[in-house]
C-alpha cells in the first residue's frame, strides 16, 4: 500500500500540537486510508492500541452516533480511566449533527489529540472558524500525483495518467480501462449525491448533471455563469445565471472542481471575472465525457493547475494587457509563471508561449510546460517536458 510520504510527514509535524488536524478532500482520494496508514505509525511508535479511537460514520455500527451530545458521550465513555496520550480520529464527522460543539467540547479539554476528516469545504466554514479560530489546521488531500501514480503502476506511462487520472480506488484493476472507468463514473456520482445533492437538498438534479458535463468537457477553459446560462438554454434547459453561480460554487465546495481567480499583473489586483474551472481528477473527466487524448491541451493544463495547487501554491490565471499568462503560482511573497502548450514545433507557437513573457517585468521564474523532448529554453525563460515537471516535485 502506498504511504504517501507527504501528507504522513505533516501528520506527524503537528503529531500532539495543539491543533485539530482538519483533513479534507475530494471523497475517494484517500483520507480515510490515510488515517488508517497514520494510526499504525502510532502504533509502531509505542502508542497503545487502546489510546487510539477512530469512528468512521461512514459505516452503518456508527449510525447511531447521529448528534453532538451522542459523539462527545461516546469518546469520554473510552476514554474514562485512560492516561497518556489520547487519539481520536472521526472520519467523515460532517455526518453528525452539530459536530463542531463535540469537537469543540472535546479539544477544549487538552486530553486529546484529534484528527477529522471531510469531503466537503463547509467542513470549515462558519461555526468551526468561529469556534477554533487559530486553533486548527487543514490538509488537503488529492488524488495521487503523476509521481505517486508510477509507483503504484510501475509501468505505466503519462498517456495512462492523462486518461486515468490519479483517484486510488482504481488501482486494484491495473489500467483496465473498462473496470476503471465504471468504478471512476460510481465514485463522481456518489460524490456529488452525497456531497451536493443530499447536503443541499438540490431537487433540479438535470441542470446539475448537464453543468458538470459542461463543466467536466470545458475543464481549464474561460467561461462565465452567463455563457453556461445561454448553453443550457440552448439544450432546452433553463436556468438563471444565479442556480449556475450557486451550483458552482456547491461543486467547488464539494472539491469536484477548483476555481481558479483571473490576477491583473499589471495592476496587482484580483478580477471578479472569466475564472477559470478545473475538474478535480482528469480520470472523472474520461469517464464521464471520454477522450481526454483528443482535448490534450485541456488535460494538461488541469493536470499542471493541480499539481500547482498540491505543491501548495495558490494559482491564478494572469492576465497583462490583452494577454493571458496560463498560471500564476503563488506562494506567500514568492511567484513562479507557467505557460502550457501540447507542443512547441512551430516557430508561431514558440513566439505565443515564450513572447508573453516579454510583458512581464519582474524576476521571478517563468516557465513553458510542453510535451517536447527537445529543450527550449531560452532568454531566461525555463521550458520543461511535462513528464520532468511532474517528476520534479
Amino acid at each position: 500500500m502506498l504511504q504517501r510520504e507527504k501528507y504522513q510527514i505533516l501528520l506527524n509535524n503537528y503529531k500532539d500540537k495543539p491543533f485539530i488536524k482538519v483533513i479534507t478532500g475530494l471523497r475517494r482520494s484517500g483520507k480515510s486510508v490515510l488515517l488508517d496508514l497514520f494510526i499504525q505509525r502510532l502504533y509502531e511508535q509505542g502508542i497503545p492500541v487502546d489510546h487510539v479511537l477512530k469512528i468512521n460514520f461512514e459505516l452503518p455500527e456508527n449510525f447511531h452516533i447521529n448528534e453532538y451530545q451522542k459523539l462527545t458521550e461516546v469518546v469520554l465513555d473510552w476514554a474514562k480511566g485512560k492516561k497518556g496520550s489520547l487519539y481520536i480520529f472521526l472520519d467523515e464527522v460532517g455526518r453528525v449533527s452539530e459536530w463542531e460543539k463535540a469537537v469543540n467540547g472535546l479539544h477544549a479539554m487538552n486530553a486529546f489529540d484529534i484528527y477529522i476528516t471531510g469531503s466537503n469545504a463547509d467542513l470549515l466554514s462558519s461555526e468551526l472558524s468561529t469556534f477554533l479560530a487559530g486553533r486548527y489546521v487543514e490538509i488537503l488531500v488529492h488524488p495521487f500525483s503523476y509521481r505517486e501514480f508510477l509507483q503504484v503502476h510501475k509501468n505505466a506511462q503519462l498517456k495512462d495518467y492523462l486518461v486515468f487520472g490519479g483517484l486510488p480506488s482504481i488501482s486494484v484493476f491495473n489500467l483496465e480501462y473498462e473496470s476503471s472507468m465504471t468504478v471512476l463514473r460510481d465514485s463522481f456520482r456518489s460524490a456529488v449525491l452525497q456531497d451536493v445533492i443530499q447536503r443541499y437538498s438540490i431537487r433540479n438534479t438535470v441542470v446539475l448533471e448537464k453543468l458538470i458535463i459542461y463543466l467536466c468537457s470545458n475543464t481549464s477553459m474561460t467561461f462565465s455563469a452567463l455563457s453556461i446560462s445561454k448553453y443550457l438554454k440552448s439544450q432546452h434547459v433553463s436556468v438563471t445565471v444565479d442556480t449556475v453561480l450557486n451550483y458552482i460554487n456547491i461543486l467547488v465546495s464539494a472539491f469536484i472542481v477548483y476555481k481558479a481567480p483571473r490576477y491583473d499583473i499589471l495592476g496587482k489586483s484580483i478580477m471578479k471575472t472569466e475564472e477559470k474551472y478545473f475538474i478535480a481528477d482528469v480520470g472523472f473527466r474520461e469517464a464521464m465525457v471520454g477522450n481526454n487524448t483528443k482535448s490534450i491541451e485541456l488535460i494538461l493544463e488541469t493536470i499542471v493547475y493541480i499539481e500547482l495547487i498540491r505543491r501548495g501554491f495558490q494559482v491564478y490565471i494572469g492576465k497583462v494587457d490583452q494577454y493571458e499568462i496560463d498560471f500564476v503560482a503563488v506562494k506567500q511573497e514568492y511567484k513562479e509563471y507557467y505557460q502550457v502548450s501540447y507542443k512547441l514545433e512551430s516557430p508561431k507557437t514558440r513566439e505565443r508561449e515564450f513572447g508573453v513573457y516579454q510583458r512581464v517585468s519582474d524576476s521571478y521564474p517563468k516557465f513553458v510546460i510542453s510535451m517536447d523532448e527537445v529543450d527550449f529554453s531560452s532568454d531566461g525563460i525555463i521550458h520543461k517536458n511535462i513528464t520532468q515537471f511532474l517528476i520534479d516535485d
